[in-house]
């Protein structure tokens, strides 16, 4: 018997000195006990087996496993080591789930040759189905950082490389609440003029792990990467940060952050942290004047929307709808759900039809163009309120998309261009940026 043939005659497959058998999602190494995967570890098994050692992309992975929705950057990586720890290999013998950069993963060719019994038909269903979804639009972040500036980008004074928050339980609660204090942090940065914030940027497994950031900046470029892993301590949650210099692998800062806190006391610490960089503290009292809440829903919601696309507004939905059915008076959220119909109309109803403005609050007139525009088609007011925000929050990625759009609706295409770039130099995981710059270059503002 190969060591992919059937082990019994149940479905059940032989992976080097494994059992795995995918309807019981168990796994059995000789005569030991079987052990219980967890249901989308198990479904990651399948899938990487199905595929016979080709390697599998993670917009794959994530719209075979875990149906298409946008999940953390963290997800799939975490995934994989909890599956590495469940099929650790014999000592001596290569690793059972290779990593190939820019690519993706996939399960040693010697443990996948042949067939994998009646579930594997199954899987590449759901493959091929994954594979249509992703060709049909739904853009999700990628590990590979396929989008990048253009080799003429305009040479920042600072550059801060974001991290998402990471959630090594891998439990749906903890990310989306790493996602959301990441996405927080980034509203903070956002709005320093003094630094060029980019978010994800960091591919630990490529050859080039800054993603090209010293070829197009130069190697003078101060970088820093910022990294935070959520944990738990005592009964409570942390937020550990830290601050590198990553070319020396130095870290210059580490911080904690309660993540039952206020968000005035996260934005201190971050405050703090970029004294570091030499942001004076008078450039950042602006910045964090405003008190705002560390709304997991809110925030959360918040990243979804800006993704720009149809699958991910529906999870943006979700968050808002359960935000304000638990305070109906949220003005923030309310916003969000107004711009959200506006740009969706066929998937959201019942939502408001006017913002809010909130004084000193970037996202209010972000929120407030996106009725311009998409509402109204109203684009030269459109562009008089993303104007407003990006004086308050220059680094604003989903500002300077909405932007573009404004711009190519009213026939500016290089302006929409240029500030489609500067939205993919920001937000290189917003896949539907780089898309529609593809669009609006071949076809102008059609």
């Amino acid at each position: 018997m190969t060591v992919a043939e059937k082990a019994d005659g149940n479905g059940s497959v032989q992976i080097g000195i494994y059992v795995f058998d995918p309807a019981s999602k168990t796994l059995c190494r000789g005569s030991e006990d079987p052990v219980r995967l967890e249901d989308k570890v198990a479904l990651l098994l399948e899938l990487l087996h199905a595929r016979e050692g080709d390697v599998v992309s993670r917009d794959e992975i994530v719209a075979a496993v875990w149906d298409g929705r946008a999940v953390s950057e963290q997800t799939v990586p975490v995934a994989i080591s909890k599956l590495r720890k469940a099929l650790a290999e014999p000592a001596g013998e290569k690793p059972y789930i290779e990593t190939v950069p820019k690519r993706g993963y996939r399960l040693r060719p010697t443990l996948a040759a042949g067939p994998a019994g009646p579930a594997r038909g199954l899987m590449w269903v759901v493959s091929v189905a994954a594979l249509l979804l992703i060709a049909i639009g739904l853009f999700w972040s990628r590990d590979d950082l396929s989008v990048t500036p253009p080799v003429a980008a305009e040479k920042p004074g600072i550059i801060l490389t974001l991290k998402d928050i990471r959630a090594p339980s891998g439990s749906d609660t903890d990310v989306k609440r790493a996602i959301a204090l990441s996405e927080l942090a980034s509203y903070y940065l956002s709005r320093v003029p003094e630094v060029l914030v980019i978010r994800h940027w960091w591919n630990f497994d490529a050859p080039d792990p800054t993603g090209g950031i010293f070829t197009r900046y130069g190697e003078d470029t101060p970088v820093y990467l910022i990294k935070g892993t959520l944990i738990d301590e005592g009964g409570k949650q942390l937020v550990l940060l830290s601050l590198s210099v990553p070319l020396k692998e130095e870290v210059i800062w580490s911080g904690a952050f309660d993540a039952g806190g206020t968000a005035e006391s996260y934005f201190t610490l971050l405050a703090g942290m970029i004294e570091k960089v030499g942001v004076p503290n008078q450039a950042l009292a602006e910045a964090g004047a405003r008190e705002l809440n560390v709304d997991q829903d809110f925030w959360h919601g918040r990243y979804m929307a800006q993704l720009s696309n149809q699958g991910a507004a529906k999870n943006a939905l979700a968050d808002l709808k359960h935000l304000l059915a638990e305070n109906p008076d949220h003005v923030m959220a309310k916003n969000s759900l107004a711009a959200l119909a506006a740009r969706w109309p066929d998937l959201v109803a019942d939502a408001p039809v006017s913002v809010t403005r909130v004084a000193g609050d970037h996202l209010s007139a972000v929120d407030e163009a996106s009725l311009y525009l998409f509402r109204q088609r109203d684009a030269a007011r459109a562009r008089e309120a993303l104007e407003e925000a990006l004086t308050l929050a220059p680094g604003d990625h989903y500002a300077l998309s909405l932007l573009a759009e404004a711009q190519a609706s009213a026939g500016d295409v290089k302006a929409a261009l240029a500030s489609y770039e500067k939205a993919m130099r920001l937000a290189p995981f917003a896949r539907a940026y780089g898309a529609r710059y593809e669009a609006i270059q071949n076809h102008g503002a059609n």
